[in-house]
């Protein structure tokens, strides 16, 4: 049995010595279901707690893995699925469903009204994307939490993936930072959104980032108070707006602005409707891959922010924290804006060198230099090479296994095995 498309549903054989409560169906997305006579999918109480099917896949011993975001897992030999589909009909899974004699559970997604629509279209109608970096700016970027329908069954409280007005995350954390040129600006905004339909986990992770109260924390995270201090401390100062990959973050950001649009002032929502000019630091990424590749300058290379700055010798020790990701997007388009000024190197079709004596070194037909026509020797840095012979060597000079880390960008604990397995080596020989 070989399945290269994606499984969206396996149903378990309906054992006839077993009750009809035995007889269940696994659908991607949705929690565990049992199926009543009519074939109707109902949620199955018994496994509430493992919140819904991330994934189906087939093993090397052909046996169904069914995993759920609770981190419970499933295997069920082929004997005991009696029937499975998977996209690659391009059919949606209600339509998959139905064509299989079966009806979805109610759906948690909040229908988009036409209230909601007009709202969302108020807020920037025009936008404007920028080729060329701007003089002055406002580097924003932003961090997400999943949105959950909490509900009761039975003696458990399940979290569900929920869609609200159309979308399944919400802005969790969202930072500003002004710049012109290299030159920081006053600007500076850094403040987290709470949302009743965020996990726990993304709660308890601004209480920590914050270090706040939880009541203090409370108060500070209001929407509706952080999204009035963003107008009035960013948006009113009409400068351009900086991200990496808008693509998320610019949509969410209009989403959450028109889901509490309703409580800003007539001056707020005006502002809201202003024309906005945005530059993309990956879209410009692209421009300065592509600026020599004439014959292909739609090519696109989705690279991740942190990675970028990695290949321009820029660290970030807080990766995925808005406020330090906003910081690295400024100094990677202005890294990239240097490279962009620069002359590239062309490459020629190579062609064969000289062939070296092997004896002395010196290459057949070269003519030696006299000692006026020798360029001096310069000394060139070593690079420090990540091995466990140097991780020792750090050691020995009192760095920590955290700064050896840092330092060649592996992890703590690929350090701390290598020194061990270099240390247990030289003891050994």
């Amino acid at each position: 049995m070989m399945v290269t498309a994606k499984i969206v549903f396996a149903e378990r054989r309906a054992l006839d010595k077993l009750p009809q409560e035995n007889h269940f169906v696994y659908i991607v997305d949705y929690p565990i279901c049992q199926v009543d006579r009519s074939g109707q999918l109902l949620v199955a109480k018994n496994y509430a707690s493992w919140g819904e099917i991330t994934q189906i896949t087939i093993d090397t011993r052909q046996r169904f893995v069914i995993n759920s975001t609770s981190g419970h897992s499933l295997t069920l030999g082929p004997k005991k699925i009696v029937n499975y589909d998977t996209d690659v009909a391009d059919m949606g899974v209600t339509a998959l469903l139905k064509t299989n004699g079966y009806r979805l559970p109610v759906t948690t997604a909040q229908p988009l009204t036409d209230e909601f629509k007009a709202q969302l279209a108020a807020v920037f109608p025009t936008v404007k994307t920028l080729t060329e970096i701007p003089e002055k700016y406002a580097v924003i970027d932003c961090e997400f939490g999943i949105l959950f329908r909490t509900q009761r069954q039975g003696d458990s409280i399940v979290q569900r993936r929920a869609t609200f007005y159309g979308e399944k995350a919400g802005i969790f954390q969202l930072a500003v930072l002004g710049y012109a040129g290299n030159q920081a600006l006053d600007l500076f905004f850094n403040r987290y959104l709470d949302n009743p339909n965020f996990s726990a986990e993304i709660k308890l992770r601004g209480l920590k980032e914050t270090q706040l109260t939880l009541a203090e924390y409370d108060r500070q995270t209001d929407p509706v108070t952080v999204l009035k201090a963003f107008i009035h401390e960013v948006l009113a100062r009409q400068l351009p707006l900086v991200f990496w990959d808008k693509s998320n973050d610019l949509r969410l950001l209009r989403h959450t602005l028109a889901v509490n649009f309703d409580a800003f002032s007539a001056a707020e929502q005006a502002l809201l409707g202003m024309k906005l000019a945005v530059f993309d630091g990956s879209i410009y990424t692209n421009q300065v891959i592509n600026r020599s590749n004439h014959r292909k300058k739609d090519t696109h290379h989705y690279l991740p922010l942190n990675g970028v700055a990695g290949l321009l010798n820029i660290f970030n020790p807080h990766q995925h924290n808005a406020l330090w990701d906003a910081q690295t997007t400024h100094c990677v388009v202005n890294a990239l804006a240097k490279i962009q000024q620069t002359e590239p190197l062309v490459l020629t079709r190579p062609q064969a060198g000289i062939r070296l004596d092997s004896a002395s070194g010196a290459g057949v037909g070269d003519v030696p230099q006299s000692a006026d026509d020798q360029q001096p020797m310069v000394s060139q840095p070593k690079m420090l090479v990540p091995t466990p012979a140097i991780f020792c060597q750090l050691r020995a000079t009192g760095k920590t296994y955290r700064e050896i880390a840092q330092l060649f960008g592996v992890s703590t604990s690929t350090v701390w095995r290598a020194v061990k397995r270099q240390t247990k080596s030289a003891i050994t020989n």
